[in-house]
């Protein structure tokens, strides 16, 4: 910043940010911003090759052989198995989570990144040389690693030998095209090998999309995907002959879901799917600003308006009566902390906040009694509608979260109150939801921890197996709510639940009032 042409520092500790006009000098040649293109280029392929290295070296070290510890019981589950990569087949079952901690992103990465680090370091060895010498960008390597993953070892070298002349100056596309040529021509069942090594792994998973939407995704053979989607347009086009004039592409997707939910089938359930919504009540109000808080669907963040439209559709806006299968519950949070405090439904809620007592004169009855007023009318009137009128106190037992319990498996009460607490698992970067989840002790019950809320966490199976059997990790349940998680390398990350937060409250504005005044501030 500048004050009157005079530059003036930052103060300690702020970050001095830094423009693109000091990166990139306006006074360049093109001819020097085409190099240092290039330069970048080689650059990042460089520094690929070394992670991929460094990635390889630490699997290495985590050796299958460390997965007896889980013992028969603590192992994968056929589908883990049945998923897991065949270059990941000597490291160790928990290296992928441990990766995915250390580069704090999701766990499909982390194991896209381990199988590619493994393969260019052994059998693609051609390629990450080319990668690190800069003459491939990082592009053009997974192209190759798409296709030569799974090919034996010398037909792997026979068609890099073939293909890698000459791909610096070879586009990505060409470089697939000649790659496939040279492949199917050396292994001529790899291509059938692949799809069925790809329809093995086929399975239905939502992308989400700009503007609160989302994409359903259906893997499947090609020729059922094809006939699949002919059938959605022809039912679009009936749509548009019976005078539906809404877009084509609106009318397809609305087919497509109707075909899979079926709303005019009675004979299944009301409620064919589940929906976990999480939002403020405030923002359920018709009135909410554009502004109000937005809330949750499932683990996705939606809108408020949005919200309001899908509880309508369902008719429950008004906190009405779910339909069959579904149920409304009302956390109640710590104004200061963000702590869940309780869970609980309508009627537990009246029950929690009683009926009140109404104060009366001593007396005989009907004798000295006035006669009620309007006022008093309407005051009783009021007590029938369940708002507490003049003259009655509040006598219920008030809401409070629920008390440990002697036993190791948490009670019905607690697992309510932890599943809507923390809506996932609480391992860094997982997202799996909490019907998915385990109930798990921060300290193991069988070393003394209790059976109680502030001591319980949601965590999935495979991460469940992972801190109970796994060498070397720490979980540490801390006592604001946090859950720290520390990996066999020393890396650690810390995930809350997603209602708490931790930041400092700000001073209340009434504080520099009773504050005395600062002698070196004019």
């Amino acid at each position: 910043m500048e004050d009157g042409g005079v530059p003036r520092s930052p103060e300690e500790g702020e970050p001095v940010p830094v423009l693109p006009s000091e990166v990139v000098s306006p006074q360049l040649g093109e001819l020097e911003l085409v190099c240092d293109i290039w330069s970048a280029d080689a650059h990042m392929a460089r520094e690929h090759a070394r992670q991929a290295a460094t990635i390889a070296e630490l699997a290495r070290r985590r050796s299958a052989e460390r997965d007896r510890d889980f013992g028969p019981r603590g192992g994968p589950g056929p589908d883990s198995r049945a998923m897991r990569p065949a270059a990941l087949a000597d490291v160790s079952d928990d290296f992928v989570t441990e990766l995915a901690l250390i580069r704090h992103c999701s766990e499909a990465e982390a194991s896209r990144l381990a199988v590619e680090s493994l393969l260019l370091t052994t059998k693609l060895a051609a390629t990450w040389s080319a990668l690190y010498a800069g003459r491939l960008t990082v592009r053009k390597a997974r192209i190759l690693l798409d296709l030569l993953g799974d090919v034996d070892d010398a037909v792997a070298a026979g068609v890099q030998a073939r293909v890698l002349d000459g791909a610096e100056d070879c586009p990505s596309s060409r470089l697939g095209d000649r790659a496939r040529y040279h492949l199917y021509r050396v292994d001529a069942e790899a291509k059938e090998r692949r799809r069925k090594e790809a329809e093995r792994k086929a399975d239905v998973h939502v992308e989400r999309t700009a503007d609160d939407l989302g994409r359903l995704v259906i893997e499947g053979p090609l020729p059922a995907v094809y006939a699949a989607r002919d059938a959605v347009d022809q039912y679009a086009r009936w749509m548009r002959a019976d005078g539906d004039d809404r877009p084509m592409g609106l009318l397809r997707s609305a087919a497509a879901l109707d075909l899979i939910l079926r709303p005019w089938d009675t004979s299944r359930p009301p409620v064919t799917a589940q929906l976990l919504l999480h939002v403020a009540l405030p923002s359920l109000r018709p009135d909410a600003p554009v502004g109000a808080a937005p809330a949750e669907m499932d683990g996705q963040v939606i809108s408020a308006a949005q919200c309001r439209e899908i509880l309508a559709s369902l008719d429950v806006l008004g906190l009405r009566p779910p339909p069959t299968g579904g149920s409304i519950a009302v956390a109640i949070d710590d104004a200061a902390t963000g702590e869940t405090i309780a869970v609980a439904t309508r009627a537990e809620l009246r029950r929690a906040a009683g009926r009140g007592r109404r104060v009366r004169r001593r007396g005989r009855p009907g004798v000295g009694r006035p006669t009620p007023t309007a006022e008093q009318s309407a005051a009783a009137t009021g007590a029938s509608s369940g708002v507490a009128p003049a003259g009655e106190v509040d006598d219920g037992p008030g809401l409070r979260p629920p008390g440990p319990t002697r036993c190791y498996r948490p009670r019905v009460a607690q697992r309510h109150l932890v599943t809507v607490r923390d809506r996932h698992c609480r391992m860094p970067g997982c997202r799996r939801r909490p019907g998915r989840c385990d109930i798990d002790h921060g300290q193991a019950y069988a070393d003394g921890g209790p059976t109680a809320c502030w001591n319980l966490c949601c965590l999935c199976r495979r991460h469940h197996r992972i801190k109970t059997f796994a060498r070397g990790w720490s979980f540490t349940l801390l006592p604001d709510g946090r859950l720290a998680v520390r990996t066999p390398s020393g890396v650690s990350r810390t995930t809350r639940p997603p209602g708490w937060y931790h930041d400092p409250e700000p001073d209340p504005p009434w504080l520099d009032e009773l504050a005395p005044p600062d002698p070196f501030r004019t």
